[in-house]
């Protein structure tokens, strides 16, 4: 099977906005790179199963949730981090 190519951030900019339906502008186009395609809109297109997609529509909508996503991570990680510590200990 041969090696995919990574997809250029226009790349995926153009996927997202003809076969997702997700408007995305070029000033988003930072706040993409940051996310990064895979952990940003990859990781948050369904809930449980792949047949729950969540339907976007703004690229804002898809931010929205990778920043909460973030707030929640950051909150936590400092106490899991803690427990696996002790557990391991």
């Amino acid at each position: 099977m041969p090696k995919m190519k990574p997809k250029s951030t226009n790349s995926l900019m153009k996927y997202l906005r003809d076969n997702k339906g997700i408007a995305i502008s070029s000033v988003q186009k930072r706040k993409l790179m940051n996310m990064g395609y895979y952990h940003g809109y990859k990781g948050y297109r369904y809930i449980s199963k792949p047949s729950n997609q969540i339907p976007y529509t703004k690229f804002e909508e898809l931010s929205a949730i990778y920043d909460f996503d973030a707030q929640l991570k950051a909150l936590f990680y400092p106490s899991v981090m803690m427990i696996e510590t002790a557990l391991k200990n």
